[in-house]
């Protein structure tokens, strides 16, 4: 074979190359196969509407931060949280699995109100992988008492515990009163630990929890609240019920303002080209729709969330049309990261990673929800009505369609064509009972079904798989 004699500039830059590969300085992999490359940042938003965001078409000024990320990001349209209930939809988010599967069902109990020690989390993968581990959390219903502090070495939860009173009650009754802080806390805490962390090469996954959108007692200081009012709602709101929305409204923009200095954060701190950043709520809220003021149903201003993932040198601003889940989110991070597969749990949820890199919409996938708790509802803009949730509920989505499964009141269930009812304000399960039964069979065979009851405890479970075991009980 003849000998091909390059020309010596050509050489000098082959060579040059060589070098550069073997140093890694073109190295573009997000990972290898034994340890993530990247830092993550994932950013729970307590209690947030998606259509209560800019970036989801709301006409009020007040996520600019969030609005402003969303541009360099991937937006997930319709994205379906797992519960409407804080612990429950966290457990999912850092299990990849569904309540029914990892165990964490209830805020209010006695029973199935804890994760599981036995489920793998995504902070004990990332540290197994070789990674370090911190939290930042601003409520009771996602602290250490929920099991949801599995895999983290730093986990805080420093905020004011209520003085001479149980957390939980007797009968498993959370009370969270002032058991939580507020975005200015919770991100000063997370900046102080970015900026003395361990500076080891090991890449970080660091998971802040804001709360301020939960509730009207976790308000801005009052000097900003009273201008945020008077600049975002010129005319002065009409009623208590108003009032709520405005209050409501002014939460999310002081929780965005401390995010927005979170993220300004990682950029000085040179961390914004090598970190994984994903902002995702864990459910929305009724604030009157379907006359229900809280969250803990399953309608869509509670289960459909914001999700907006950032990954350094991708395509900005995309949106994905297609319907995803929150438990989507592990097995996408695992993948990108390139954990090594065989470390991988079992997961309910799919990777997202495809769409996410190349910005296409996915295939269509069903969509689960749960609400397990019976509880009374206390309404903020009434005194004279409580939200009386007196059922176990389960929802389904699948090709434009939801049914919602009235467990103890099964003549109560509902099915929507959400494509062209997306306020679900026209139930349609007495024109199409075939579809709905074709749902409920489903939910039975995924063995998604409570037999969870007020004040039931661990020896009550125990009693009845006993009972069912000997064919007393079905």
């Amino acid at each position: 074979m003849p000998k091909i004699d390059f020309p010596i500039n050509f050489k000098c830059v082959f060579y040059f190359i060589l070098i550069l590969l073997s140093v890694g300085i073109f190295n573009i992999n997000l990972g290898t196969a034994k340890d993530p490359k990247l830092n993550l940042l994932i950013v729970t938003l307590d209690t947030t509407r998606a259509d209560h965001l800019g970036c989801y078409g709301y006409d009020k000024p007040i996520s600019r931060n969030i609005d402003s990320l969303a541009e360099e990001s991937v937006v997930f349209d319709v994205a379906i949280s797992e519960s409407s209930i804080t612990p429950v939809s966290h457990a999912s988010i850092f299990t990849g699995k569904s309540p029914y599967h990892h165990g964490l069902r209830v805020l209010h109990g006695l029973i199935a109100n804890r994760l599981e020690n036995k489920q793998t989390t995504l902070a004990e993968l990332w540290r197994e992988s070789g990674g370090q581990t911190s939290a930042f959390v601003s409520a009771y219903p996602v602290t250490a008492a929920f099991g949801l502090d599995q895999g983290f070495e730093f986990f805080d939860a420093d905020f004011q515990q209520i003085a001479g009173q149980e957390l939980i009650s007797k009968d498993g009754i959370v009370n969270t009163a002032i058991s939580q802080r507020g975005a200015k806390e919770t991100t000063e805490t997370a900046i102080k630990w970015l900026q003395n962390k361990d500076n080891s090469r090991k890449p970080f996954f660091m998971w802040v929890h804001y709360f301020d959108p939960h509730d009207d007692m976790l308000q801005p200081p009052e000097h900003e609240m009273q201008k945020l009012l008077s600049s975002l709602y010129p005319t002065v709101p009409q009623n208590r019920a108003e009032m709520l929305r405005a209050i409501y409204d002014c939460e999310i923009y002081y929780m965005d303002t401390y995010l927005g200095l979170l993220l300004d954060k990682f950029k000085e701190q040179h961390l914004w080209d090598n970190t994984m950043i994903i902002v995702v709520a864990d459910h929305g809220e009724g604030l009157g729709d379907h006359n229900w003021w809280s969250h803990g149903i399953l309608y869509q201003e509670q289960i459909r969330v914001p999700l907006l993932i950032h990954l350094p040198s991708m395509k900005k601003g995309k949106r994905i049309k297609s319907l995803v889940r929150t438990i989507d989110i592990m097995p996408t991070i695992l993948e990108i990261m390139k954990i090594q597969p065989e470390k991988w749990p079992d997961m309910d949820g799919l990777s997202i990673a495809d769409a996410l890199l190349a910005g296409k919409t996915i295939e269509s996938r069903e969509a689960y929800s749960e609400s397990v708790n019976c509880l009374k509802y206390g309404r903020p803009d009434t005194s004279e009505q409580s939200d009386m949730k007196n059922d176990k509920l389960y929802s389904l989505i699948d090709n434009g369609k939801k049914f919602i499964y009235h467990q103890v009141y099964p003549y109560k269930s509902e099915l929507y064509d959400i494509v062209k009812d997306p306020y679900e304000l026209n139930n349609l399960i007495d024109q199409q009972q075939d579809l709905a039964g074709n749902f409920l069979l489903r939910l039975k065979k995924m063995k998604a079904l409570s037999e969870i009851m007020p004040g039931m405890t661990i020896t009550d479970m125990e009693r009845l798989e006993k009972l069912k075991s000997l064919g007393y009980v079905k």
